[in-house]
């Protein structure tokens, strides 16, 4: 317990520290990191021998975040379409498997692109949540808006399961998926969703207060979306949960001692920033405000 407190703690400091340097270009190096860290243990996981196809996951997954910010001005320069990219990586990717048939199954390679596409593209989503508050509010735009985006989708990841645990341990009785995970209970699931957003509207009144000068944020979109991304979040770990019990081993791995991997922490974070990013832009897209309003 000692060391689960110890990192949960130095976890926060990182996310405090995202939050910090959230305008920076350090926001995109710590998600590059995390998702080479997350790729390789993704790849481990999944038995892999193949370690060309490895390390071949672990470099696609370290370009996928700065390609996906930086693509409109990567289209514009060089011209160049997203499918061709796409199918060529994955034909690379089958001639790897090619060359080592004898330790390779194609299971390997739907795993390979998860873990060097889909997971770097969820984690995209945190630096892509911040440009796109930023470009939409052009001059007006206050980086405090977009750092409590952030502070959401984070506390919607990880509280989610804070309170579930502590909700489930003294008041659990019915199991809510007892073949995946049987700890998680249903009234487990119910103190998480409320407790993340007491929380979440919590920080939603006190930016409103204290750090927002020009916005203010909407409670009740605040309330609708924390119990939106909150299932979300819950649906993320307990996929996530699946692999874990099909490979049947307990952790992704040790990078945060006491906690696991890096994907036993973000598992739930690649779920929520892609659906947070989604409904934004859907929002941007109809012209809506619903998530803050701006201030005469």
């Amino acid at each position: 317990m000692k060391t689960r407190i110890i990192t949960g703690s130095a976890y926060t400091l990182l996310a405090v520290a995202a939050l910090i340097f959230l305008q920076s270009p350090l926001l995109l190096c710590i998600v590059i990191v995390f998702t080479v860290i997350g790729a390789h243990e993704i790849c481990h996981a999944a038995q892999m021998k193949n370690k060309a196809m490895i390390a071949v996951s672990m470099v696609a997954a370290a370009l996928v975040p700065p390609a996906l910010e930086y693509w409109p001005l990567i289209q514009e320069r060089l011209r160049v379409p997203a499918y061709p990219l796409v199918l060529g990586y994955f034909l690379l990717l089958l001639a790897l498997m090619l060359s080592q048939f004898g330790k390779t199954r194609f299971t390997h390679v739907l795993y390979a692109l998860f873990a060097s596409l889909v997971m770097p593209g969820g984690m995209a989503t945190i630096v892509l949540l911040r440009n796109s508050i930023r470009d939409r509010e052009g001059a007006a735009f206050e980086p405090n808006l977009a750092a409590w985006l952030l502070f959401f989708v984070l506390c919607a990841a990880w509280l989610t399961d804070v309170f579930a645990l502590v909700a489930g341990m003294n008041f659990g009785k019915h199991k809510l998926a007892p073949k995946i995970s049987p700890k998680k209970t249903v009234e487990g699931a119910i103190g998480g969703l409320v407790g993340m957003t007491v929380v979440n509207v919590g920080f939603a009144l006190a930016f409103n207060q204290f750090f927002l000068e020009k916005f203010k944020i909407n409670l009740l979109a605040v309330v609708l979306l924390s119990l939106a991304a909150g299932t979300v979040s819950m649906v993320g770990d307990l996929a996530m949960s699946v692999l874990k019990r099909n490979y049947g081993f307990k952790d992704f791995g040790k990078f945060f001692p006491g906690h696991g991997g890096v994907m036993d922490r973000f598992d739930s974070v690649l779920m929520v920033s892609p659906f947070v990013y989604a409904l934004v832009m859907v929002e941007q897209s109809l012209n809506l405000r619903l998530l803050y309003e701006v201030l005469a």
